[in-house]
């Protein structure tokens, strides 16, 4: 197993620690919950700059960065959902779309087509991100007038996201449809 590799399953293994923390131990283990998070988000970009840098990109890598990248949002959106402060349907939305561009990935690979990822997709998972990140700052700070302004943030991130998500899903399965025309 290469290094980049390792890395990877350094952050599905961070998960259950970033979920004790975050409802475990009050005020600190959001803390620390947060440090375990972004830790695990920065290791996303390490593990394909190792990959890259060190031509280690692999079959295996390929296909467990993005199932690491999604059991590390998953998780952080359900238990963000479990505690009322990112709508359900949001998620929902962008979890369908998710794993609708995963089949159509498995099958155009079946083909021997590779479907790269958009710029629009792309955009989608940075939303994600700083919509997590905005909830751990809403966690942090009991203001409520900081809440309810960190609550904007959340929702228009979340909802940006979504847009996003519809779109991306739509632009794959066209040029997926494409592929398999051919």
């Amino acid at each position: 197993m290469n290094t980049a590799n390792k890395i990877t399953l350094f952050r599905i293994a961070l998960v259950p620690f970033f979920i004790v923390f975050l409802f475990i131990f009050a005020k600190v283990g959001v803390v620390f919950s947060l440090f375990i998070f972004t830790v695990a988000s920065f290791s996303d970009w390490l593990d394909g700059y190792v990959a890259r840098k060190k031509n280690e990109v692999t079959v295996t890598g390929k296909i467990i960065d993005p199932v690491a990248d999604k059991i590390l949002v998953y998780s952080a959106f359900i238990c963000f959902i479990y505690l009322h402060i990112i709508p359900f349907w949001m998620v929902i939305v962008i979890m369908a779309r998710d794993f609708l561009v995963m089949a159509l990935r498995v099958e155009l690979a079946a083909t021997g087509f590779v479907l790269a990822s958009s710029m629009t997709a792309k955009l989608k998972t940075v939303l994600e991100y700083v919509a997590l990140f905005f909830v751990f700052f809403y966690l942090l700070f009991d203001l409520r007038f900081f809440q309810i302004f960190m609550q904007v943030f959340i929702y228009s991130a979340m909802g940006l996201a979504c847009i996003f998500a519809v779109v991306s899903g739509i632009e794959y399965f066209l040029q997926g449809r494409r592929m398999l025309i051919k």
